[in-house]
């Protein structure tokens, strides 16, 4: 899947956090990187679904921490997915727990990050792992209206704003990072940043004035004649 953006800014608060010093050793303070996510919508609408952004700092040249594998569930109720976005790292397993009286089948045909996990029954779950870096949309083959994403970033500091877009990363090293913030309207945003005490505010604002939906293909790449079947 492919998405496009046109226009963006990114508004970053920084604040020096306490550490205790450690004798004959150098230690720099981290930081707490908060902001907040805005999207510009087509005639000026308002947004209802920030927290499905995704803001990650990756760090640049190496250091500021290890990301660990993660586990986290997908829950899927009334032909939804929740939580609509999850952000991972890599080699985090995705479990998907079928709570409906009818039938699921969870798959993905992205590259590097494809699966299938088949048709079972309501009570029971299933997992997938992924293991590359990326966005991944994932549906179901037999509801067409249910439709998700994972994002697999390869950092520690990564998070999703609260419904009004308002962020913040604690613990933050200060040095070079990779500022990536994500929205399946907007696509994916990059810039350098360099985390400080001494940061001035910058402003986060995605674009998606241009985006349009498309209805996507089922497993076989071939257009949905199924929906709503109960199994």
């Amino acid at each position: 899947m492919r998405f496009s953006f046109s226009s963006w800014s990114i508004w970053v608060l920084v604040s020096a956090g306490v550490v205790a010093l450690t004798p004959l050793h150098s230690v720099r303070a981290q930081v707490t990187v908060a902001g907040r996510v805005k999207i510009q919508e087509k005639s000026n609408g308002s947004t209802n679904d920030l927290r499905n952004s995704v803001v990650a700092l990756v760090p640049l040249g190496g250091g500021g921490g290890r990301a660990r594998d993660t586990t986290v569930s997908v829950a899927m109720d009334g032909r939804v997915f929740a939580p609509h976005v999850v952000v991972v790292t890599p080699g985090s397993s995705v479990r998907y727990p079928h709570g409906d009286p009818f039938g699921h089948n969870v798959f993905s045909t992205e590259r590097g990050g494809s699966f299938d996990l088949g048709i079972y029954p309501s009570g029971s779950g299933r997992n997938t792992v992924f293991q590359k870096l990326g966005i991944f949309a994932v549906y179901c083959n037999i509801h067409p209206m249910m439709t998700s994403y994972v994002v697999v970033v390869d950092t520690p500091y990564r998070t999703q704003p609260a419904p009004d877009g308002r962020w913040s990363l604690a613990g933050v090293p200060p040095g070079r990072y990779a500022l990536r913030v994500w929205h399946e309207r907007t696509g994916e945003v990059t810039r350098e940043v360099e985390v400080t005490a001494e940061m001035l505010p910058l402003d986060i604002e995605l674009d998606a004035r241009g985006y349009k939906a498309v209805a996507h293909k089922n497993k076989f790449g071939q257009d949905y004649t199924s929906a709503g079947v109960r199994y």
